[in-house]
C-alpha cells in the first residue's frame, strides 16, 4: 500500500485548524489506499469568507457565516476531496465511504491513545440524513 501524505497546499488550507484535526487527517492519510487531499476552503473558514461561500453560485453551503454559523469556524471541521486517475473526485461515493470508515477507525484509536477526550465526537457529512455532504468531517467537543 502507498503512503500518501499532505501536499504543500493542503496543509496551508488546514492552518488555523485545532492540533487534533491536523493529526488525524495526517493519520489516516498514511494509512488510505485513496490519496486525497484537502481543498482550499477545506479548513478553518472567517465569517467573511463562509458568507462569500454561502453566497456564491452555485451554492456550496446554506450557513451564512454571521446569523448561520459553520463548523469551518471553529477550527474543527474539515473537507476533503478524493483523486483518481482524473483529479480530484467529488462523486466517488465508495471511496468517501472507505475513507470515512477509515476516520472513525482512527478516531477511536486516538481515544485510546489519549490524543482525543472521551466526550468528543466525530461526525461524517456523509452520515447526514437532511443533507448528505461526503466530503465533510468535523469534531464536535460536546463542553
Amino acid at each position: 500500500m502507498a503512503t500518501h501524505k499532505l501536499s504543500k497546499s493542503s496543509k496551508k488550507n488546514l492552518e488555523g485548524v485545532e492540533d487534533i484535526v491536523f493529526l488525524i487527517v495526517s493519520r489516516v492519510l498514511k494509512k488510505s489506499e485513496h490519496d486525497f487531499g484537502i481543498p482550499r476552503d477545506g479548513g478553518k473558514r472567517t465569517p467573511q469568507r463562509q458568507n462569500n461561500l454561502f453566497h456564491q453560485r452555485p451554492k456550496v453551503t446554506h450557513l451564512d457565516g454571521f446569523k448561520k454559523k459553520s463548523y469551518h469556524q471553529t477550527g474543527w471541521a474539515w473537507d476533503i476531496f478524493i483523486f483518481d486517475e482524473h483529479g480530484a473526485c467529488w462523486d466517488c461515493k465508495k471511496k468517501y465511504h472507505e475513507v470515512a470508515g477509515l476516520f472513525k477507525q482512527e478516531f477511536d484509536l486516538m481515544k485510546d491513545e489519549g490524543f482525543i477526550p472521551e466526550s468528543y465526537t466525530l461526525h461524517w457529512g456523509g452520515d447526514w440524513i437532511r443533507f448528505v455532504d461526503l466530503p465533510h468531517f468535523e469534531i464536535h467537543t460536546n463542553i
